[in-house]
């Protein structure tokens, strides 16, 4: 409160004081009247104190009030503004619509990103006494399921069929779901991740369908693809053009010269090496796209092993490698001979690449056989592969060796693909597997 109300309260207080000695001393001298004229007095004084501390404080509960019920309307005068216990009342007032104001606006920008995805996105949330309901609801999971949007959950949960089957664990996950949509059947990928906070507890469900992943890989992979491409290209094409723009000048000062022929003749190499490299790096792009269909025959894979590993037997014994086979009797896989010798030729080129530093250099190669498949897992125990190029072990083009072409292992992973198999590697500093998975 100002110095002002502090004065007003303080007199009143005194007075307040004062007429209570005059009751006291007037019950104890016996003075009837005096003593119930002084007692009416000090219960009107009494009345007056705390009518008078109501209204000071009347404004700042009814501030008060507009608070906790999200009530910004009510506003403080600037006269009063004066007196400090409504200033900071009104500071605090003010403080708090502002807090709503961003509070608001946070929400609505929350809300114009989750409807601008194209995955569907279903946010739950939960108390601790397990009741749910619908936090968030984007337009594209009610279009995926052609449901209308609701946000209570007892009525939500009755449109979502199959998938109550995965939310009523309440636990994250991921999975692939068909569902029956208006009488069609529609694969979905959906995953879930689990928030807690000290109130709730928060469910997130995405939905995509398997036709939005498949686009999503192929944007991916064409963005490496033209990104390597662009970058071998223009690696290619840049000092053939310095350089032609440069055998140009020279021809220009003295085209006769001994020292401007060998000059040109020296450009003209570099030119057409450039140019060889160029061809080189198309030719390889061409055996991408143009990789044949397999012909597929039961192949003993003991001795195509045998007959591939024999073609580095002098890398082998230069590079102090020892290769140890675990096959077991009988073992045969329906594939093209051919292109499976590819893949391991260039499997095994790989490790020998990366044993080329390392003490006591080993090869294992290991068949594995299940019900209907067969596992070809060839390990070496090298410097590994970094967490930084994993995700580009398989991209055209891609490279860490000074003569390597960068096709190898996607030429590879096309092959065992086109097989309807699959391959995939697993790397930590001292081993590396590639694991090729046919079948049998």
């Amino acid at each position: 409160m100002g110095t002002k109300h502090y004065i007003q309260l303080t007199i009143r207080l005194l007075l307040f004081s004062v007429n209570s000695v005059a009751v006291y001393m007037s019950i104890r001298y016996n003075y009837l009247i005096n003593s119930i004229v002084f007692v009416l007095v000090l219960l009107f004084q009494a009345y007056l104190i705390i009518d008078y501390v109501k209204n000071v404080l009347l404004e700042v509960e009814k501030s008060i009030d507009c608070l906790l019920h999200n009530d910004y309307s009510n506003t403080i005068s600037s006269a009063k503004r004066n007196v400090p216990l409504y200033n900071k009342t009104a500071l605090l007032q003010e403080k708090y619509r502002k807090q709503s104001l961003r509070k608001s606006s946070e929400e609505l920008i929350f809300v114009n990103i989750i409807e601008s995805l194209s995955i569907g996105l279903l946010i739950l949330r939960r108390d601790r006494n397990h009741t749910i309901e619908v936090f968030q609801l984007n337009n594209a999971f009610i279009n995926f399921l052609q449901i209308p949007k609701m946000y209570k959950w007892s009525l939500l949960k009755t449109r979502l069929g199959k998938l109550n089957e995965f939310l009523e664990e309440w636990r994250e996950f991921k999975h692939t779901i068909t569902l029956k949509i208006n009488k069609k059947e529609e694969t979905f990928f959906i995953k879930s991740s689990i928030t807690t906070t000290n109130s709730y507890e928060y469910c997130v469900i995405s939905l995509e369908t398997i036709q939005q992943l498949i686009d999503k890989k192929e944007k991916e992979a064409w963005y490496k693809l033209m990104n390597v491409m662009s970058h071998e290209i223009i690696n290619t094409i840049t000092p053939i053009s310095s350089l032609a723009e440069n055998l140009y000048s020279i021809l220009q000062d003295d085209p006769e010269d001994e020292d401007t022929v060998e000059e040109l003749a020296h450009g003209l190499q570099v030119i057409k090496r450039r140019s060889s490299h160029l061809t080189s790096f198309v030719d390889t792009y061409r055996k991408l796209a143009e990789l044949p269909l397999p012909a597929k025959e039961q192949i003993d894979l003991n001795q195509l092993i045998t007959n591939t590993l024999s073609l580095f037997q002098g890398d082998f014994e230069n590079n102090a490698i020892k290769v140890t086979v675990q096959i077991p009797d009988n073992s045969t896989v329906l594939a093209d001979k051919n292109q499976l010798e590819q893949v391991i030729i260039n499997i095994i080129s790989n490790c020998i690449y990366a044993l080329s530093e390392v003490n006591e250099p080993l090869i294992t190669i290991q068949i594995v056989h299940e019900r209907y498949r067969t596992h070809i897992h060839i390990t070496d125990n090298g410097i590994g592969i970094s967490e930084e190029i994993k995700a580009n072990v398989f991209v055209p083009y891609f490279t860490t060796r000074k003569d390597g072409s960068g096709i190898g292992l996607t030429l590879s992973k096309s092959i065992i693909e086109a097989h309807n198999g699959s391959i995939h590697f697993v790397s930590s500093k001292g081993k590396t597997t590639f694991t090729l998975s046919l079948y049998t």
